[in-house]
């Protein structure tokens, strides 16, 4: 299969529609909502961790698309053996140990981020005038790291794969688009050991990896 052909982020941009559309909902439930001081946290953090919640279940199915598909790029990969590679390292183990962590990109862990984001929302709507606005700008924010982690998940699965299969040195390929950055473009085409391989230089960034025959 030609490895620069695939859709590597196919499930990654499936996910996070069903989440963005989720999310619109829940959000817009909010405004509806009558709360007041005493309750305002707890209905902020059950509306955030019901998202997280369905966030990782979305983010398992992410990371084992794009296993299979990375599998897919190495030759002499069979594919009885890759349902077996993917069962045994894509795991609800693995899942959680990458949330748990401190992302070297978001510089933060997503858990504890959930929380600080639903108690920054609690706050603000305790204070503000303008709910709708404060629920908005909520929404965006609590999107767009939903949206990073889908694409870290498709990254992290990748690399896991690559390394599982044995290979050693993969080569970046940027998008080479016009929404592609100098740092990336000028990683295109760069060879690295897999051990050895940059982290993503900014939020969103769809450069990919392939593997080195």
């Amino acid at each position: 299969m030609d490895a620069e052909k695939i859709n590597i982020y196919a499930a990654c941009d499936k996910a996070i529609r069903a989440l963005d559309r989720l999310n619109l909902e829940a959000f817009g439930a909010l405004k509806m909502a009558k709360f007041d001081e005493i309750n305002v946290i707890q209905t902020v953090l059950k509306m955030y961790r019901k998202s997280m919640k369905q966030a990782r279940k979305r983010y398992y199915e992410v990371a084992y698309e794009a296993y299979l598909l990375a599998l897919s790029m190495v030759n002499g990969i069979d594919p009885k053996k890759s349902s077996k590679m993917v069962s045994q390292s894509i795991t609800v183990e693995w899942l959680d140990e990458i949330l748990g962590q401190t992302d070297p990109l978001t510089l933060y862990r997503f858990d504890t981020e959930t929380e600080r984001k639903a108690y920054r929302l609690a706050e603000a709507l305790e204070g503000s005038q303008d709910r709708d606005y404060e629920i908005n700008k909520a929404l965006r924010f609590w999107s767009q790291q939903l949206a990073q982690y889908a694409v870290n998940f498709t990254d992290y699965a990748v690399v896991k794969a690559f390394q599982d299969a044995g290979v050693k040195v993969v080569e970046w390929m940027s998008a080479m688009d016009e929404k592609v950055c100098n740092e990336c473009h000028a990683l295109d085409g760069q060879r690295f050991l897999i051990e050895e391989l940059p982290p993503k230089p900014h939020w969103g960034c769809r450069c990919r990896i392939i593997p080195v025959k």
